[in-house]
């Protein structure tokens, strides 16, 4: 099986009848896992965010419709309106640090400190080829994309605008990491890290 396939069957356990799963960002792994669920006659539905500035999660709604999972659009300041009718929330990950923090899509960080503060499971996909010795302190250690976001009305030039297009979301405000490598919490990740560099 490849990590994608192994990811998916180890996020089984976790995806459960009446469930509702809030993504953001499109992930190919979190699909997977989806799918996969679809494929096991599991019934739930998806709180899917737009994902502003790319719009990716009108990508992810338009394949989870192609599954007939029910799948409801956010704008993505909706987030912590829409906490309540969550279940669980779904995210893969660009990177996973040292720390057992990740760096994701823009927005990741503040769905995961509504998450906490609600009481719901911030759950990772991401495979284990993705983790990475790094260690960032703040938001501020992140590399900014600088490409242009269109808002769809003229800026003016005095206007700055934040261009960034990922975040770092600290360890603490994740619940578990379901990795290739087996479900991993947070702490479990910087030994990892030494298994695979050594």
């Amino acid at each position: 099986m490849i990590g994608a396939e192994i990811i998916a069957m180890l996020s089984q356990d976790f995806i459960f009848d009446g469930c509702t799963i809030l993504v953001h960002g499109f992930s190919r792994v979190v699909l997977e896992a989806l799918r996969t669920a679809v494929e096991n006659k599991k019934v739930f539905r998806v709180l899917c965010t737009e994902g502003r500035p790319d719009r990716s999660g009108l990508r992810v709604s338009n394949e989870l419709g192609k599954l007939d999972v029910p799948v409801k659009l956010l704008i993505d300041s909706a987030v912590a309106y829409s906490m309540d009718e969550v279940d669980m929330v779904l995210v893969g990950a660009d990177g996973v640090v040292e720390s057992g923090g990740i760096i994701n899509m823009m927005g990741t960080y503040q769905i995961a400190l509504v998450a906490k503060a609600m009481n719901k499971p911030m759950y990772v996909a991401a495979e284990s080829y993705k983790f990475a010795r790094l260690y960032p302190l703040d938001q501020k250690d992140m590399v900014p994309a600088l490409r242009p976001i269109d808002f769809g009305v003229p800026i003016p030039s005095k206007v700055e605008v934040e261009t960034s297009a990922r975040d770092y979301t600290p360890p603490q405000y994740l619940t578990l990491l379901f990795t290739d490598l087996g479900v991993l919490s947070p702490s479990v990740v910087s030994d990892e890290l030494i298994q695979l560099y050594l």
